[in-house]
């Protein structure tokens, strides 16, 4: 049977990538468990490897190229995920995490999303009028609101992506009192915590929105700084968000929303 990197080839111009040290303390766990002490004998178990000196890098966790690291956990019938996080795997960036993160929402714009902060708009269909809840166009600078419905349960997390690309934290932040859902109607801002009763987006072009109702708070170490100011997420801390997100249980709601800001 040929394996992923049965065959040699020129791999000069193949990024490496190498281990964190959570994954590095994983990876000899694994070795000492499978009685494999030295490079030889790694180079033994996975001929693929070809020659000592890579069979050393591999032993030691460091920098080689994706196709060798493949070969390897072929080899020993491992799972990558299990010493490589998706972003060190694929080379992320913040856009590309976000994507992935987007695609596990379901479209829910009839549902959450802005409200204006003067009465709802009233539309004309075929049976009469009826009421446009959610605003998916506004003009720069407009008094707004996000509306999350009645009826959920759990910890809120509710993110905003805007044209600019800036991924920033609304809840939990000083936007909302408490981000713990207990049914209610909520409306973000929130005054008091909040020192402004609405928002008024600036940035001109479509913002995203994503809420993530889970059964309890994550227990990120930065989560507490997100409570004192919106934090404006780095890749890192978005990775953390989706990695949550992904193993969330069946029946999670995970919504996402979008709206599009004009000029004046």
């Amino acid at each position: 049977m040929q394996t992923p990197n049965s065959n040699r080839v020129d791999r000069s111009h193949l990024i490496a990538i190498e281990m964190s040290a959570i994954g590095q303390a994983r990876w000899k766990a694994m070795l000492t468990a499978r009685k494999i002490g030295t490079a030889k004998k790694l180079l033994s178990r996975v001929p693929e490897i070809h020659t000592e000196p890579t069979a050393r890098r591999a032993f030691n966790g460091q920098k080689l190229d994706r196709p060798t690291w493949e070969a390897i956990f072929y080899g020993l019938n491992l799972d990558r995920a299990d010493f490589f996080t998706d972003v060190q795997w694929f080379d992320r960036n913040l856009n590309t995490q976000w994507e992935m993160l987007w695609k596990l929402a379901q479209n829910a714009s009839d549902r959450f999303g802005l409200v204006l902060a003067e009465p709802v708009a009233k539309i004309a269909t075929n049976d009469g009028v009826k009421n446009e809840k959610f605003v998916q166009t506004i003009v720069s600078r407009t008094s707004v609101s996000i509306e999350i419905p009645a009826g959920l349960t759990g910890y809120l997390l509710l993110l905003e992506r805007d044209a600019s690309g800036n991924i920033v934290m609304l809840s939990p932040s000083p936007l909302i009192a408490n981000p713990i859902l207990s049914g209610g109607l909520q409306r973000l801002p929130q005054s008091p915590p909040s020192p402004f009763p609405y928002l008024q987006p600036l940035t001109v072009g479509t913002t995203e929105l994503w809420a993530g109702i889970f059964a309890k708070s994550p227990d990120w170490r930065w989560l507490t700084a997100a409570q004192n100011r919106p934090l404006r997420l780095d890749l890192a801390q978005l990775t953390e968000v989706f990695e949550s997100a992904r193993k969330q249980p069946k029946g999670t709601q995970i919504w996402r929303s979008s709206y599009v800001v004009t000029e004046l």
